[in-house]
C-alpha cells in the first residue's frame, strides 16, 4: 500500500501554446509520495477552450518519475496539448473557437 503524503508547495510554470497563455501548477507528492498533480489553467485569452479541456481548467496526475522523464512540467503539458489537438473534434473545436460563433447570442 503505497504512503499517503502531505503535498509538498506547489510551483507555477506560464507558457504560450498556439496563440492561448497558460499556467501550469505542479504539486508534488499529491497524495501519495512520487505522485504529482498537475493542473492547467487558462490564463488569455478568457474561454479559450484547450484540446484537454472545454472548461479552461483541467488537473492531471501522474508517477513524479514520468514527469521527470517528460521533462517537467511544462515540456510535459506542451506534447499532451500536441497530441490531442490531432484529433478532429479539436480541430473542429479550434476552427470554431477562431472564426467566431456567427450564430451566438450578443450581450449588445
Amino acid at each position: 500500500m503505497a504512503k499517503t503524503s502531505t503535498p509538498r508547495k506547489p510551483t507555477d510554470h506560464r507558457f504560450q501554446w498556439r496563440d492561448i497563455k497558460l499556467r501550469v501548477r505542479h504539486t508534488p507528492d499529491y497524495i501519495n509520495k512520487g505522485w504529482s498533480m498537475l493542473e492547467v489553467f487558462v490564463v488569455a485569452p478568457k474561454g479559450a477552450p484547450l484540446p484537454v479541456t472545454a472548461t479552461g481548467y483541467r488537473s492531471h496526475f501522474l508517477d513524479e518519475a514520468e514527469l521527470k522523464a517528460a521533462g517537467g512540467p511544462i515540456t510535459f503539458m506542451r506534447a499532451w496539448l500536441d497530441k490531442m489537438a490531432k484529433s478532429k473534434a479539436w480541430q473542429k473545436a479550434e476552427f470554431t473557437w477562431r472564426q467566431g460563433d456567427l450564430f451566438a447570442q450578443s450581450d449588445g
